[in-house]
């Protein structure tokens, strides 16, 4: 059927509102001063209490202040609204010295909805990670660069009562001591404007996501990692700012950062797709060669054969479950095709606004919806933003904890669900920066694609668009010669090398018809262009779409009897 990211507020609540509240002293600083105090006369108790009074008052009026300061959005504060800034820290400092605790109120941590349960957070003050437990980075601790690009606001919904607005194309970065690392969690959210913000993350400059922000309420986005114990620099960029006006003005605005403790293993459960064995599976060793192998692997090497990386046109548009929300916006999606019943049936489908789907004549998306169990894919994917609708010529559902095969409907030719396999930019980023492969099997398309199929697939779209004599199944799974030391061969480039990897470990299975040899699928970026595919993928040197994977021994590939290697 080849032919050939996050969630949107719908309330009708203004967006971005900073909320200047004035926070009353909390019981506990009383409470803290009564219990270290030792007993006094009724002197020094008249002392005590106007101290306590004098504190209260102090206190309303510099978090009075404060928030007129930080309510004033860049440029720059004027010169004496700094200066009044400088005075209240200063008489905060020398409260705080006199009395012996803090009259800052503490924010406590506590999990939001759809994030990972995790050990306890242990953060210093200089954000130094202790032992092995998460570490918690508060937005406003970061470093804003350019400086007046943004600024730190009170929020009483935010896990310290601050966050740190981007007004601006900027980023946010903090260096600080991490343990091992498998993922961060960062609470964001958007000011929706013609679209939503896009954050880029990365970790010591490496990209690791690039997310839509469509949440206009604080949501968790969460991003699988690779981090080793040691000190790292973790950087968001706002990189799409768009502001007519100061109603119409797209932001970034950050809470939080959760770097997930842990060390990564090969036993982890999938995060979808569980009972897909064919998907996350290794292959063995010494599997069961198909009896055309040899010839199949002339065809693929071929010297005007190309493989190909789908970056953009023809890539994915991927919705990941933890991008969906309560407030993300459900579609009833009309299918036009004549093709039998419609595949979603009765389930309404969750599409971000703002999302960029590939250019290309099949417009894929696919969507994870933990709410309803589901996964969705839909073909030749459209918006119409004057009805405010979705619609697609065809798609395919299945159970998100299911096989990975369609149930209803189809996304792809062979039936094979249309998230499996497509290589996302997450866990290549993670990849990228452990020099390993990712950790399953990758969804290619050919021209060699036959009419014939086998499992997983349960159907074929293939047509021998190439002509060979011996044209390859759909579902036919491909591995690289596992004895390669692909990090020894000259020239390769670190996007080859985890393609090169994974196929070496996982394979790739032939999933649909194309006009390549090989094309690899991958996730389309928020920040993809026709002329760019996205830092991710360029940044590890897949420069332009349809990049041609020329470093990669091609021909040391095999061709597998069965998925399994039986």
């Amino acid at each position: 059927m080849s032919r050939g990211q996050v969630a949107t507020s719908t309330s009708a609540s203004p967006v971005g509102e900073v909320r200047r509240e004035t926070p009353t002293p909390t019981p506990a600083a009383a409470t803290v001063a009564e219990s270290v105090a030792p007993p006094v006369s009724p002197t020094a108790s008249s002392v005590a209490d106007t101290v306590a009074v004098a504190t209260t008052t102090i206190g309303r009026a510099m978090s009075t202040l404060e928030n007129m300061v930080h309510s004033i959005k860049p440029p720059a504060a004027p010169p004496v609204a700094q200066l009044i800034m400088a005075l209240l820290d200063w008489t905060r400092r020398e409260l705080e010295s006199l009395l012996g605790f803090s009259t800052r109120t503490t924010g406590v941590f506590a999990a939001t909805a759809g994030s990972t349960t995790t050990s306890a957070t242990t953060t210093t003050a200089g954000g130094a990670a202790t032992g092995s437990t998460n570490v918690t980075l508060e937005a406003e601790t970061m470093t804003l660069t350019p400086a007046k690009a943004g600024n730190v606001y009170n929020d009483s919904s935010a896990s310290n009562r601050k966050a740190l607005l981007l007004s601006t194309n900027s980023t946010a970065s903090a260096t600080l001591a991490l343990p091992s690392a498998t993922g961060l969690v960062i609470r964001a959210r958007g000011d929706q404007y013609s679209g939503a913000p896009v954050m880029t993350v990365s970790i010591d400059g490496a990209v690791v996501s690039t997310t839509t922000v469509s949440s206009s309420a604080w949501a968790d986005y969460t991003i699988p990692v690779s981090v080793a114990a040691g000190t790292h620099t973790i950087t968001v960029a706002f990189t799409n700012d768009l502001r007519q006006s100061a109603s119409k003005d797209r932001n970034l605005r950050l809470d939080k950062i959760t770097v997930v403790a842990g060390a990564v293993t090969s036993t982890e459960t999938p995060p979808y797709f569980q009972a897909a064995d064919w998907l996350w599976k290794p292959i063995p060793a010494n599997p069961v060669l198909a009896t055309n192998s040899a010839t199949w692997v002339k065809y693929l090497s071929a010297a005007n054969a190309k493989h190909v990386a789908d970056l953009y046109e023809y890539g994915v548009t991927l919705i990941s479950g933890s991008a969906i929300t309560s407030s993300t916006p459900r579609y009833d999606v009309t299918l036009t095709e004549p093709w039998g019943s419609d595949p979603f049936g009765s389930y309404s489908v969750p599409i971000p606004t703002g999302v960029k789907l590939p250019s290309g004549a099949d417009s894929q998306i696919a969507i994870l919806d933990p709410t309803t169990g589901k996964a969705f894919g839909i073909w030749q994917a459209k918006y119409d933003s004057a009805s405010n609708s979705w619609s697609g010529a065809w798609g395919g559902m299945t159970d998100l904890s299911g096989n990975g095969v369609d149930q209803t409907g189809s996304a792809t030719g062979t039936n094979i669900a249309r998230y499996a396999g497509v290589v996302t930019a997450a866990e290549f980023s993670a990849a990228v920066a452990a020099n390993t492969g990712i950790n399953h099997a990758l969804f290619i398309s050919s021209n060699l694609a036959s009419s014939l199929f086998t499992g997983p697939a349960t159907k074929s779209d293939g047509t021998n668009m190439a002509g060979v004599t011996t044209p390859i199944p759909e579902g036919t799974r491909i591995q690289l010669d596992p004895s390669i030391d692909v990090d020894a061969i000259a020239g390769i480039s670190a996007a080859e090398k985890v393609i090169a990897k994974t196929l070496q470990t996982y394979g790739a299975y032939v999933g649909d018809q194309g006009g390549a040899t090989m094309a690899v699928i991958f996730e389309v970026t928020p920040d993809a262009t026709s002329t760019n595919p996205g830092a991710v993928w360029s940044n590890a040197g897949l420069s332009w779409d349809y990049y041609d994977m020329t470093d990669i021994p091609w021909s040391r590939l095999r061709v597998l009897a069965n998925w399994d290697g039986s």
